[in-house]
């Protein structure tokens, strides 16, 4: 009833707003899209974020690009490509591609946009992931190949998603990095029209797209932080789809004659990171498996996400292609957390511990970790939760300014090396373990490993050691849920990639 009331009250304050109706909306083809975030920047190939670069995708094409279905690599700016040797890989580009501002995607485009990239001046997240590609050579203006310093079988699930987004050569030379950032230049379904910081980015459609003109005329991205602000905009008709639908507020949603809420398991996996990379007490593997056994994972699921997420064990989801079945879940054992404290020599009744969170960008992520809060302190450990917008919370783990523990998620989380090698691995943008010599030098040796079998056994391996060092609280993996407007025919997928290029809109 509270949140009946409180959505009430928000719809009212909302108002018509400068917003078109919902049905002016749908007879002009324009959908509005609610994110809990702007874009971080619109330079592709910059940032490494979901919501910056789901907004950027629209501009942008992947070299690379993923089934929907099968989240396998398909063709998109690359129509094909074949391994020469260990140390080659070979992509035939498309042909008669045009950016928005009618300049030719070629084989130059593909050699400026990794040259971008490895421009230390550029401070791009990027560098360190695409570190292993020693140089790329443009064959003619239809090939181009990628040559690595040791052999990197997972050059191909790197390059499949936002991790490499063709820039505009002439564009980039002529005018520079910075104008590219204040008007972006892609060849993507849609044209960059507006941004107004902190409140949407406007994108309309690109007539000439190579795979034929998007169905919506203009998307509008708008940035409503909190859940319930968001839920209420959908319920008012303000906002046609919104990421992340309280669990608690599905059966409102369905029944509110605007819309359905449409459910997909994600690849993304959400956890409660046990920071190492700082001096403190997660320097500990025994504080660090103490506070595992402290936070009861299944009472989160149950009583905050109402069962909307699946438990994990390890680091990898089943969804993952490398997962390794078999890992033990660390049981909810206060007496084991108590026992290893006192091993360490903790008494947790003086035990201080900060923990960082963003909030509304993932399911109920504040509340979360309030919860984790609340369940430590039936030890007597105190937990101080601070809240942080979302740009200031990856800057803090970029940074390595975060408290002792911070909730993320990361995704899509579709192999391994995406995700064990940046999130275990000290150097690596937003870490939060690192110093394993081992673990290293087995990362370091499962991405040159050409046999897939042997590379599947590695990948095995790390995740059991990676377990064993509890760097994390595994906690699930993340269930989406959207609200979308009844007259939108789009489906959710599990890689996350919210592209209205597959959104249609239907008769009403």
């Amino acid at each position: 009833m509270r949140l009946l009331a409180s959505l009430a009250v928000l719809v009212a304050l909302l108002g018509p707003g400068p917003w078109a109706d919902a049905q002016d909306r749908a007879r002009a083809k324009e959908v509005v899209v609610a994110f809990a975030a702007e874009p971080r920047s619109l330079l592709p190939n910059t940032i490494v974020d979901w919501t910056t670069n789901n907004q950027i995708e629209h501009i942008y094409d992947r070299l690379v690009d993923r089934d929907a279905k099968t989240y396998r690599p398909v063709p998109g700016l690359a129509s094909g490509w074949k391994v020469v040797n260990d140390t080659t890989w070979e992509f035939a580009l498309r042909q008669g591609v045009k950016f928005h501002n009618g300049e030719p995607f070629t084989a130059a485009s593909v050699k400026a946009t990794m040259d971008y990239i490895k421009d230390p001046a550029n401070k791009t997240h990027y560098l360190p992931r695409w570190a292993q590609v020693k140089e790329v050579q443009v064959v003619n203006d239809s090939t181009v190949r990628f040559v690595t310093e040791k052999p990197w079988p997972g050059l191909i699930d790197r390059i499949a998603g936002s991790d490499f987004l063709p820039m505009p050569p002439k564009a980039l030379k002529e005018h520079g990095v910075q104008a590219l950032a204040a008007r972006p230049v892609g060849t993507g379904p849609f044209k960059f029209v507006q941004w107004v910081r902190d409140e949407r980015l406007v994108v309309e459609r690109n007539p000439d797209y190579w795979q034929g003109a998007p169905d919506l005329s203009r998307v509008t991205f708008r940035f409503i932080p909190e859940f319930s602000a968001r839920l209420a905009a959908l319920l008012a008709g303000e906002i046609d789809i919104m990421k992340d639908v309280p669990p608690h507020a599905v059966e409102l949603v369905d029944r509110s004659g605007k819309g359905k809420v449409r459910s997909t398991v994600s690849s993304r996996i959400n956890y409660l990171a046990l920071v190492n990379l700082k001096p403190g007490p997660m320097q500990d593997v025994r504080i660090r498996k103490a506070i595992h056994h402290a936070v009861n994972v299944d009472e989160l699921i149950q009583q905050v996400l109402k069962g909307r997420a699946t438990k994990m064990c390890g680091a990898l989801s089943p969804i993952n292609v490398d997962f390794s079945p078999g890992l033990e879940c660390y049981k909810h054992d206060p007496a084991r957390a108590q026992a290893l404290l006192k091993e360490a020599g903790v008494d947790p009744a003086r035990l201080q511990l900060t923990l960082d969170t963003p909030s509304g960008r993932y399911p109920l992520d504040k509340d979360i970790s309030l919860a984790i809060a609340s369940q430590l302190g039936r030890l007597g450990i105190k937990v101080n939760v601070v809240v942080n917008e979302w740009g200031t919370h990856l800057d803090k783990i970029k940074n390595r300014t975060t408290g002792d523990m911070f909730f993320l998620g990361w995704g899509p989380a579709l192999d391994a090396q995406n995700t064990i090698e940046q999130l275990f691995m000290g150097k690596q943008t937003y870490s939060s373990y690192g110093g394993h010599r081992a673990i290293d030098e087995k990362i370091a040796q499962a991405v040159t490993i050409v046999d897939p079998k042997k590379r599947l056994e590695a990948w095995a391996e790390l995740q059991r050691l990676v377990h064993g060092e509890a760097p994390w609280v595994f906690l699930w993996q993340q269930h989406d849920l959207y609200g979308v407007a009844s007259w939108i025919d789009w489906s959710p997928r599990a890689d996350e990639k919210v592209w209205m290029f597959e959104a249609k809109v239907t008769p009403r």
